[in-house]
């Protein structure tokens, strides 16, 4: 399906509700939408073990700050001569939601210090913040409009420059999104637009020189519509839509800009069986077209799923997937397509701990070069709310890299032992 295609089916979508008329009394807007019929562990309501926000005018406001230990047998993601390091982590976070009866407003912002014990250039500030906004136009109609920035470094374990630069590559990341939804009797529509940046920092190799990431940086400006129809106040089932243009600022040395256009459309259904499961399974088809014939095109199949399972009140199983398309940190290469599935299990063994297991297969097939790397994660974790000011989290993760092809980065894997305590305010 060509571009022109995909944006002809994404205004028809958006323009649907103008073509719909008013077929349900006020009163059942959204009825037929609510997925609240269950309710999974991590969300659960644990009022006696969760201190209240503050009260600041119209807004609520909360603060947490969290101090961790972690040690970690691989930190560099090496085959060999591994190296192994404690990690003293400081993370203080700040979160204001609005209390009014109509129209919304939340921020929150973050900053994250990882301190490493020996391998004192390995140390990194993180830090993020971000803005929501929510317009009630009538019941069923709303807007809502996004901003958010972060300022991050690049996980040892990522493709590209990543594992050969002196220290970890810095990069900032910039969003702005605003969406329209709007609900009537059993139909629902929504229209989105949200553009992203993210600008990469050139990286001092450990050998010497510089690796330039310039190439890596682009702006992404994406158009999206999706149309759900009732079939129950429990089952819904929908279509959507998107397109995107990915523009870089500038080629890498001796190669062509990696500028690209795209699209994904899924037909899928979306559910909340009471007391059994809810979540939503879509799949279609995807595209990324790239500009210069040199970088080959990434398409084939595209699927998005997410499904909870309830077997008693006190245990959630959560199942995923998805394949996308992805930009690639190789200069070689223009993109790759990402497979992750996942399958999570948590546990209330008692009213204030919870037990939880995670296991994970991602698999990303590069464009244009011989490269597959697939990743392997186990995850256990305990989560212990002492009171309402401090909770304890300890965790142990696995993870295992097989990179294989003729570009391929060496395997290797990784030990991590993690506790945290989490203060709030």
């Amino acid at each position: 399906m060509e571009m022109r295609g995909i944006q002809t089916l994404i205004v028809a979508l958006t323009l649907v509700p103008a073509l719909i008329g008013g077929t349900a009394s006020a009163q059942n807007q959204g009825e037929f939408f609510q997925r609240d019929r269950n309710t999974a562990v991590l969300e659960r309501s644990r009022n006696e073990f969760i201190a209240p926000p503050a009260r600041h005018g119209a807004f609520h406001v909360k603060a947490e700050a969290e101090l961790s230990l972690a040690s970690d047998s691989n930190i560099f993601a090496t085959t060999s001569n591994e190296e192994a390091d404690v990690i003293a982590s400081f993370r203080p976070s700040f979160g204001a939601e609005s209390t009014w009866s109509r129209h919304s407003l939340t921020a929150s912002a973050s900053a994250t210090r990882r301190e490493y014990l020996d391998n004192t250039s390995e140390s990194v500030w993180n830090a993020e913040a971000g803005v929501i906004g929510r317009l009630d136009i009538q019941r069923g109609f709303f807007v809502d409009v996004a901003a958010s920035a972060e300022m991050l470094t690049e996980n040892r374990s990522s493709a590209g420059a990543a594992a050969l630069s002196a220290e970890p590559i810095e990069y900032d990341t910039a969003s702005i999104a605003a969406g329209v939804t709007y609900t009537t009797g059993r139909v629902r529509v929504n229209g989105a637009i949200d553009v992203h940046t993210s600008d990469f920092e050139d990286a001092a190799l450990a050998g010497g020189g510089v690796a330039d990431q310039d190439f890596r940086d682009y702006t992404e400006t994406r158009i999206s519509a999706r149309v759900d129809g009732a079939v129950s106040p429990a089952v819904a089932v929908f279509a959507r839509a998107s397109s995107n243009q990915r523009d870089y600022d500038a080629p890498a040395a001796g190669l062509a800009n990696r500028d690209s256009d795209g699209f994904v459309v899924e037909i899928g259904v979306d559910f909340d069986l009471g007391g059994q499961a809810r979540g939503s399974v879509a799949a279609g088809v995807l595209e990324q077209k790239y500009d210069d014939p040199s970088f080959a095109d990434i398409d084939g199949a595209s699927y998005n799923a997410e499904v909870e399972w309830f077997p008693t009140e006190l245990t959630t199983v959560t199942v995923s997937a998805t394949r996308a398309p992805r930009e690639s940190a190789i200069a070689a290469s223009a993109g790759y397509t990402e497979t992750q599935i996942s399958g999570q299990v948590d546990h209330e063994l008692l009213r204030n701990l919870i037990l939880s297991g995670r296991a994970s297969f991602g698999d990303d097939d590069y464009s244009g070069i011989d490269r597959s790397d697939e990743r392997f994660e186990l995850v256990a974790s305990a989560t212990w709310l002492m009171n309402r000011r401090v909770g304890v989290q300890a965790s142990l993760t696995r993870l295992d890299v097989d990179s294989s092809g003729a570009a391929a980065r060496g395997d290797f894997d990784s030990n991590v032992a993690r506790i945290s305590v989490s203060l709030r305010m």
